[in-house]
């Protein structure tokens, strides 16, 4: 039977030392950190141990990098070149037919609806969650997806998300929902799921993004699915719409947006 490792008070000070300092230099996000950091107390608390977090040092490096800021966004936007491109590579990527034409209408939807990947898809495969299918619904402008819960609607009133079409172009949003509608099992719960029923999820989603992005020919680290977000907001200010529009797009409530318009950022295809 091995023996169990016991570790003096200094030691458990090294290992968060070691364990504050790796996520600093990771670039850990603030908010991320200290969920960690209260996670760490209250398994000191549970092992009856002192709870080295709350030590003058900790408290010192916590001040110092909350000082800093917050890091410089560098992701980059999808642009309308870059979305062709996805859909494009999207027949060589995907698997069958099907999930080809599920990841189409995924990602114009996370395009021109400017959604959070969460507001979109399942956390998992296992879990039911993202756009609901009860709430696509079509109207004579196009179709219509109601919104359960935002990150700026954490009361959860909901809100309808207009796309509109783009007549004879192949980035239809509408088309591309309705190509996916034909042929999706009349199954309640998700939106979008697979062909066996199971929802699409957030890893899956970001595979064949990144799957897509190499095909084209760009760095896939320097994209996230937020990219679409971002995209949305920089296209719409390169074909000269005011704030007032943008904001619309993303439902933002405040200049926040502005820091979503990336055109510096905006990658070009080999």
């Amino acid at each position: 039977m091995e023996s169990e490792v016991h570790l003096s008070g200094p030691e458990v000070r090294t290992l968060v030392w070691y364990f504050l300092s790796r996520n600093i230099e990771a670039g850990v996000s603030q908010s991320v950190l200290d969920k960690k950091l209260a996670g760490l107390a209250f398994l000191f608390k549970w092992q009856g141990l002192p709870d080295f977090t709350k030590d003058f040092w900790v408290r010192q490096a916590l001040k110092g990098y909350r000082k800093q800021g917050r890091r410089l966004d560098t992701r980059r936007p999808v642009s309308f070149d870059i979305l062709k491109g996805l859909m494009d590579r999207m027949g060589t990527v995907g698997s069958s037919g099907f999930e080809v034409t599920l990841f189409r209408a995924a990602f114009a939807l996370a395009f021109f609806g400017a959604f959070r990947i969460g507001e979109l898809v399942s956390p998992s495969k296992m879990v039911q969650g993202g756009m609901g299918a009860s709430g696509v619904s079509w109207a004579p402008e196009g179709v219509t997806l109601w919104l359960r819960r935002s990150k700026t609607d954490q009361s959860g009133k909901g809100r309808a998300v207009q796309v509109f079409p783009i007549e004879g172009s192949e980035l239809c949003p509408v088309g591309l929902v309705r190509k996916y509608l034909d042929i999706r099992p009349e199954v309640r719960g998700t939106f979008l799921i697979h062909e066996n029923g199971a929802p699409l999820s957030r890893y899956q989603f970001v595979a064949v993004f990144r799957k897509c992005l190499g095909e084209l020919g760009l760095v896939a680290k320097e994209f996230s699915a937020h990219s679409f977000r971002i995209g949305a907001a920089t296209e719409a200010a390169r074909n000269g719409l005011g704030e007032d529009a943008i904001k619309r797009i993303g439902r933002w409530e405040s200049r926040r947006f502005r820091s979503y318009v990336r055109p510096q950022l905006v990658a070009n295809l080999c």
